[in-house]
């Protein structure tokens, strides 16, 4: 794609069959996603992302695909939950004081989701996209050469105490509503399947239709490699501002260059935000930090990512060893990283899988792009046609990443998504 100073390019503005330059913005799993699928409609496409693709909030999060995941992150009944979350040093929320102005406005809409009406909606809109999310997986986990990393395992959280798995009735009778599948394990059912887990656990709740990513940087690295070997540009700079020209095309200012270009696609993940006003967005975005810990593969390993109920964290069998995540930490892009809570995790670890080294390989900070409804944010941006929108997707930024490239690209194309996407929409 030429530099705005360079020839006209011979690409034709419009929609249907008309080969176009498209700029994607971020080169996480939503951007590659998008830039795969609009390459293989013929469009030529250059990725725009300061860091290496996948290293974002791509590179380290459980890996998990959980296409029967409906239920919001805020369910009723979460007002109660948040004083006991905020003072609780090793619970599932953590708000450093000096960020919780900022984080107020967020957590005030995060409860107003919470109400019973607003969470049937939430459900609806999600089950409907995550149940759609299985194909364009396998389709670029197909054209990539990564099928080997897809692995159709499913997703199980393990409980000790009554109370804990008892509040999950909720989750339960939504996933009953929607239609998405799971099973409620017995001990002896949690031990044929999970033989190495401590045998503590009394209740589990499995859902067998989700996949698991062995290695997420992996994948996204070979959906990188995959884009450039069939044509594509991988710009590493920083995206400024999204203008409009004379001639009605797009121009993308980086730290770099000026990129000019038909359509925009805006996956930058938590670092969308300094465009949305600009772009006429209005759900309301924040940073959920995330950490994880790598430890050596245990002898008597897991065969699945499985989530311990009790004390929010899971453990996940990774190619490279035993990957242990945890972390909702509101406290912006540029505060320095604490690692004190996931570490202090460590001995509840290694309680739930007897034989696991505590024996640190690596420990790392990500950024949720979160709405407080937990939709993400996908169609044409309200102020600027043919900007399109395709970030704030949560914990469930790799479930939805290819099925999210593929509705940008039918958005683009000006082909029916299949899919009502309303509920998603940046001007809602």
């Amino acid at each position: 794609m030429p530099p705005a100073n360079s020839p006209t390019s011979s690409s034709v503005p419009g929609d249907g069959g008309a080969t176009m330059d498209i700029v994607v913005i971020g080169a996480g799993v939503q951007g590659l996603s998008a830039a795969l699928f609009l390459q293989n409609d013929g469009h030529r496409v250059v990725v725009v992302d300061p860091r290496e693709p996948g290293t974002g909030t791509s590179f380290g999060n459980a890996g998990a695909v959980v296409t029967t995941s409906c239920a919001p992150l805020a369910m009723p009944g979460i007002l109660r939950q948040v004083p006991k979350m905020l003072l609780d040093p090793q619970g599932p929320l953590i708000v450093r004081w000096s960020y919780l102005p900022r984080a107020l406005p967020w957590l005030f809409d995060l409860v107003r989701a919470s109400r019973p009406r607003q969470v049937e909606r939430i459900s609806i809109a999600l089950a409907a996209l995550n149940s759609r999310a299985e194909k364009p997986w396998r389709e670029l986990s197909r054209l990539c050469g990564a099928e080997d990393l897809l692995r159709p395992v499913g997703w199980l959280k393990v409980y000790e105490k009554a109370e804990n798995f008892e509040a999950t009735r909720a989750e339960r009778d939504l996933m009953t509503r929607r239609g998405c599948r799971f099973e409620v394990l017995s001990a002896d059912e949690l031990r044929q399947l999970e033989p190495n887990l401590a045998p503590h656990f009394r209740w589990g709740l499995f859902q067998p239709d989700a996949h698991f990513l062995l290695d997420p940087h992996v994948m996204t690295s070979r959906f990188a490699q995959t884009f450039l070997q069939r044509g594509g540009e991988i710009r590493r700079e920083t995206a400024g501002t999204i203008e409009t020209t004379a001639e009605g095309r797009h121009r993308v200012v980086t730290d770099q260059a000026r990129l000019d270009a038909d359509r925009v696609v805006l996956a930058a993940g938590a670092w969308s935000r300094p465009f949305l006003k600009q772009l006429g967005v209005r759900p309301r975005l924040d940073t959920e930090r995330g950490y994880h810990l790598m430890l050596p593969q245990p002898e008597r390993g897991l065969n699945r990512p499985t989530v311990n109920g009790d004390s929010g964290f899971a453990l996940c069998p990774m190619l490279k060893g035993m990957r242990l995540v945890s972390g909702v930490e509101f406290a912006g892009l540029a505060a320095a990283p604490d690692y004190r809570r996931i570490r202090g995790l460590l001995p509840l670890a290694q309680r739930m899988l007897p034989g696991l080294s505590g024996d640190e390989q690596s420990a790392w900070l990500g950024f949720r792009p979160s709405i407080p409804d937990s939709l993400p944010v996908i169609g044409p941006a309200p102020r600027l046609p043919g900007v399109y929108c395709a970030f704030g997707h949560g914990h469930l930024g790799m479930t939805e990443g290819p099925v999210t490239g593929r509705l940008i690209a039918d958005l683009v194309a000006g082909r029916d998504p299949g899919l009502d996407i309303a509920a998603f929409s940046p001007g809602r």
